[in-house]
């Protein structure tokens, strides 16, 4: 009973208006790790900045955040995957995939990707950590189901996923049942899913051209829609935004702004209600940003921007999937 209302509270509010419920989760610095109401700093009112300590993050770990779904964010630490909830502070353990150890064979230009995804068919949560080699021409992945807690492995050979040229890395984002990276073959940007239900890759679109360029700089997540970003090739950073596949006209521009003076890498993290666009700036600093006259103020932010800063958007929740598994390695802080 408990297990089925939980579930059916966590679809209720990802039917609903998300955006009041979204956070971002940033960290992995020296100095810890912070979620920010950015909807509440736009008010200037309320809790803006909340510090989290997680007691397996030591101070100078070698420390990623590699994706978030719902009300989860992963991490890789040193080699080892955990699933926070830094709504309840619930936190979990996985074992390593044993992954880069085992592919240590393989040519050393090879890339890494990674993401964390929900499986509706099997009602699931899955961390996907990949590598794509060039030399051999193939993908492998690491699955690990929060289900079962366990891993296993998927080869993709290239003629398999019928794509030449690609260029695949990072973190994936998690969307409509796939996770979603940015790809490049040939000098032109697209999106490659891989769904968690089938397990396939597939080419699902491409990126809008600014002035006949079709090159962009990242992905994120507004609500329930997909957005894609370029860079300040023009001195002005454009978004678009889309909230289906495989339509003729699949992208809506959703804005565009000014660079700023200061900025190398503007990343756009979250659009507030009111209009305004949290960006991340050179990888060390949060700022709100009012394309009405190009105004910002900075976060408050205290994780030691010298390392640069990781970041997720997660989605505000009570419930914790699948972090009620083996008692050892479950916390609550």
């Amino acid at each position: 009973m408990a297990e089925s209302f939980a579930k059916s509270h966590l679809q209720r509010l990802k039917a609903g208006d998300l955006i009041p419920s979204q956070r971002i989760f940033i960290g992995c610095g020296y100095r810890g790790h912070e979620t920010i109401d950015y909807e509440a700093l736009d008010a200037s009112e309320g809790r803006v900045v909340v510090p989290h300590k997680i007691k397996t993050i030591k101070s100078g770990s070698d420390c990623q955040i590699v994706g978030s779904c719902d009300g989860l964010v992963c991490f890789l630490v040193s080699g080892i995957f955990l699933i926070y909830n830094p709504t309840t502070r619930e936190y979990r353990e996985l074992p390593s995939s044993n992954l880069e150890e085992d592919c240590q064979f393989l040519d050393r230009h090879n890339e890494s990707f990674y993401g964390l995804g929900y499986d509706p068919r099997s009602d699931d949560y899955i961390i996907v950590e990949g590598i794509h080699e060039y030399a051999y021409e193939f993908w492998v992945a690491a699955i690990f189901s929060l289900k079962s807690g366990s891993w296993r492995r998927i080869y993709f050979p290239i003629e398999e996923i019928n794509e030449s040229g690609l260029d695949i890395n990072g973190n994936g984002v998690y969307w409509n049942g796939a996770l979603h990276w940015r790809v490049y073959e040939w000098g032109k940007t697209g999106i490659m899913s891989l769904d968690l239900s089938e397990e396939k890759f597939q080419r699902v679109l491409s990126a809008p051209e600014v002035d006949g360029d079709g090159l962009s700089q990242g992905l994120g997540i507004h609500g329930t829609s997909l957005f894609i970003y370029s860079g300040c090739n023009d001195n002005r950073i454009h978004a678009w935004i889309t909230d289906e596949y495989g339509r003729g006209r699949s992208w809506t521009k959703w804005f565009s702004v000014d660079c700023l003076p200061v900025s190398r890498h503007t990343t756009p993290l979250v659009y507030t209600r009111s209009g305004k666009i949290v960006f991340l700036i050179n990888a060390n600093q949060v700022i709100l940003l009012n394309p009405e006259d190009n105004t910002y103020k900075d976060y408050p932010i205290g994780t030691d921007s010298f390392f640069g800063i990781e970041y997720a958007i997660y989605l505000e929740t009570l419930i914790s999937p699948y972090l009620d598994g083996e008692p050892s390695r479950i916390w609550s802080l």
